[in-house]
């Protein structure tokens, strides 16, 4: 079952959280950059330190090449692909607030605000009582097994509590706390609406966050949906495709200036993107071709986009 905006959202916060460190922007898939971008929108992440050294190819996605100064302005060197001009988002890292995931969960979990957090080992948590027992938040479920000493029979007894882990990376142990303590996996326990958490009943699962916004927007601008976040073609058969806002605002400038060809340049300055060709944004890395979520985008790019060689120029094929 393919997972909605905010269910990635939630589950992204959870690896962040789970690591504990930045993690590069570019490193992420494309599911994961839109739900990085609720993440900014919840203000649930802070930036990291930028790479000033190497940076990803931004063609083939498999190798980091050093970065040096050029009269063009800062270049990436990829071993493979060659040297390429840098962007500088792709040097924008993100970690997870910690204290953000703590307030988040307190209000999802009607904690008392004058209840006081304590962290009791690196990694663990105690952020107040749910129905009157303790709740502990950790970065792992093996922290908790290592230090379950001190956090259950420790200066203060947290037994019968809430452990709230995100889920492992690895397989473990069904129940890790049996008879100690709740387990509650982050990413099927909650849910993000918004600025805001929301505990999940038991028997809602995934489908708890499918929200109408979700829903593939109905064509409004030709085979365009009314935030260019879609697009309809009949000769594609996996259904409506969805663009990443890189390949919508590009779209929503061709339309905009559907009745005379453009240059690259103006239609790239148009749309606040800093690529040098509209096809920039809509190549493939190796490990996405075929897969049809990715296949779209430049199936509606080929179809719908037309290049004037002659004159360096693109127009809309409506």
């Amino acid at each position: 079952m393919e997972l909605t905006p905010n269910q990635q959202a939630i589950s992204l916060a959870a690896l962040m959280f789970l690591r504990g460190s930045a993690s590069f922007e570019s490193s992420l898939h494309d599911e994961e950059k839109v739900a990085l971008q609720l993440l900014k929108q919840a203000k649930a992440v802070v930036p990291g330190v930028a790479n000033s050294r190497d940076a990803e190819c931004a063609f083939c996605g498999l190798y980091r090449g050093p970065i040096f100064r050029s009269d063009e302005g800062l270049m990436v060197q990829c071993p493979d692909c060659g040297p390429f001009a840098l962007d500088p988002a792709s040097q924008r890292s993100w970690r997870l607030d910690d204290e953000w995931l703590i307030r988040k969960l307190r209000g999802a979990l009607d904690i008392s605000p004058h209840a006081t957090t304590t962290q009791i080992v690196d990694g663990v948590w105690d952020i107040g009582r749910h129905k009157k027992r303790p709740v502990v938040l950790a970065r792992r479920i093996d922290l908790v097994e290592r230090h379950g000493l001190r956090i259950f029979h420790g200066p203060e007894t947290r037994s019968q509590s809430w452990v709230i882990t995100p889920r492992p990376l690895v397989r473990s142990s069904l129940e890790p706390l049996a008879g100690t303590a709740t387990w509650w996996q982050l990413e099927d326990r909650f849910a993000l609406h918004g600025l805001a958490l929301r505990l999940l009943d038991p028997d809602q699962g995934e489908n708890a966050d499918v929200l109408q916004d979700n829903i593939p927007g109905v064509a409004v601008h030709g085979p365009f949906s009314d935030d260019f976040a879609w697009v309809h073609l009949e000769g594609w058969p996996h259904g409506p495709i969805h663009l990443t806002e890189a390949q919508a605002r590009l779209f929503s400038a061709l339309w905009k200036h559907r009745n005379q060809a453009q240059s690259a340049e103006f239609l790239m300055r148009e749309a606040g993107l800093g690529s040098e060709r509209p096809i920039d944004v809509f190549k493939l890395k190796r490990s996405n071709r075929g897969i049809p979520q990715y296949e779209g985008p430049l199936y509606a790019y080929e179809k719908l986009v037309v290049r004037q060689r002659r004159y360096g120029q693109y127009r809309l094929a409506l």
